[in-house]
């Protein structure tokens, strides 16, 4: 049973908040023998690190339709938020058949898609887009986003229609900045 079969997002979040938390019960590995584990960093202790908060995203996607496309729940969520919080109106759907449909009905500026999915794959979403009517889906350009690098390469990856390539993980900021470059509004 699929957890999201299309999902309209809409957030006013920070990058921050866009980017996945880390988890708090790693151990803590030092290279240099001395200290101990516990370690606490106040101010005016030698070595001292202070983690700043990264800058908001830049509001760059106001006004412009994405459509998301990944299996994967958490992949969904993260570039919904990050496109969110650039200002896009997101929706997503966690399979390629479903976003034919969706991209007939909501005609996104653009789209971001996994390759490597259950069922359809990106590839088969990117064929099935051209095949319709310009009237219908006027030629919506198309990102890839896959963990698989070494299986999906760029060049062939853009040979078969896809307008960009990015490899996961990806950066929310990078995200937006591709989104805006390709979308057509």
């Amino acid at each position: 049973m699929r957890r999201h079969a299309a999902v309209t997002y809409r957030a006013s979040l920070l990058r921050s908040e866009a980017v996945p938390h880390r988890r708090h019960d790693r151990h803590l590995v030092r290279s240099s023998g001395g200290g101990r584990a516990s370690d606490d960093r106040r101010p005016g202790k030698r070595g001292e690190t202070t983690a700043a908060r990264p800058a908001p995203l830049q509001r760059i996607l106001v006004g412009l339709r994405v459509l998301v496309v990944d299996d994967d729940p958490d992949v969904l969520e993260l570039f919904a938020t990050a496109l969110t919080t650039c200002g896009a109106d997101v929706t997503m759907t966690d399979n390629a058949r479903d976003a034919v449909a969706l991209a007939t009905r909501v005609r996104p500026h653009a789209i971001v898609s996994d390759i490597a999915m259950i069922g359809e794959d990106g590839y088969w979403l990117v064929r099935e887009l051209k095949r319709l009517p310009a009237d219908v889906v006027a030629d919506i350009p198309v990102i890839a986003a896959t963990a698989y690098g070494y299986e999906h390469p760029r060049a062939q990856v853009l040979a078969a229609g896809f307008s960009e390539h990015l490899q996961k993980p990806i950066d929310p900021d990078a995200l937006c900045r591709l989104v805006a470059s390709v979308a057509r509004p």
